[in-house]
């Protein structure tokens, strides 16, 4: 199965704005940042960059029939390993919050017993994704409609992806007023929803598709997150693939923190205009230094 998608890490941006005073007249001057352009970070073992996440996952393209789950947290992100050729990286959250919506009026909602993690394997050279694990699990609780059922259930959400060549999202050296096209890769991808500790299981597939011809443009700008205003790097891809689906890639990247300080990642499928698949992030703090 082919399917066009685009990926998930890479670039940001910065406002600021200065007031001066000048005798009894006040005059707003706007700060324009100036691009030198950016190259590829160095990182080192317990770097870490916290980031609110909003994460939204429908179980398939059937977004009306099938379980979704919305939730949202912290999520914090290190590198445990930066040697040889490659960075490994783990991301958790826990806990998080939300519901995993069912078919009907019977739902879930999660409870603080319950954990997400991601594991990223990146190439050095150029950030590029090699390959990347995701699960959600724990404990929810049905609810009908807004009443709380006595019931709790162990739920478990998984999905890795192979890239191959290593997917490239970020084109470095980034350079204001950019644009290209991300070179193609093919994915292997393996997921499974089960409950019960994998007794029951809800959804398995193991698919393989093709990233390829989706193109993007990198300007400099400037934005504020959490943890202040950055200059950054807006990198942005944009893909639609017939009738079936959308997809849609915007990222900022400050050299400033050696990595993004906000992102979109979102696939929506156009015959039903549903979202299928949409992750925010936007950072809170970090520990990089450059």
């Amino acid at each position: 199965m082919r399917k066009k998608i685009v990926g998930i890490f890479v670039c940001m941006l910065l406002i600021n704005t200065l007031a001066i005073p000048i005798s009894a007249i006040t005059k707003e001057y706007e700060h324009n940042p100036i691009s030198t352009g950016a190259d590829v970070p160095v990182w080192k073992v317990g770097d870490s960059w916290t980031y609110n996440m909003e994460l939204y996952i429908a179980a398939s393209q059937n977004v009306t029939d099938d379980m979704v789950a919305d939730v949202s947290g912290e999520l914090i992100y290190e590198v445990v390993e930066d040697s040889g050729d490659t960075y490994k990286l783990t991301g958790k959250m826990s806990p998080f919050k939300g519901i995993v919506d069912l078919p009907g009026n019977i739902d879930m909602k999660v409870t603080r017993l319950s954990s997400y993690v991601s594991n990223l394997e990146i190439q050095k050279t150029n950030l590029a994704i090699i390959n990347h694990y995701y699960s959600m699990k724990g404990i929810v609780r049905l609810t009908l409609g807004p009443i709380p059922l006595p019931i709790p259930i162990q739920i478990h959400h998984y999905r890795m992806s192979e890239f191959n060549p290593a997917f490239n999202i970020t084109p470095f050296p980034l350079k204001d007023g950019d644009s290209g096209t991300f070179a193609d890769s093919e994915v292997t991808e393996e997921s499974e929803t089960s409950m019960f500790w994998g007794l029951i299981p809800y959804i398995q597939k193991e698919i393989e598709w093709h990233i390829g011809d989706v193109e993007y443009t990198c300007n400099f700008e400037s934005i504020t997150v959490p943890t202040g205003t950055y200059d950054a790097y807006n990198v942005t891809g944009e893909l639609f693939y017939g009738e079936d689906g959308h997809d849609l890639y915007c990222s900022y990247y400050a050299e400033e923190i050696g990595n993004v300080v906000k992102s979109t990642t979102q696939i929506e499928f156009i015959n039903t205009g549903k979202t299928y698949y949409k992750m925010e992030l936007e950072l809170k703090s970090t520990t990089y230094t450059p």
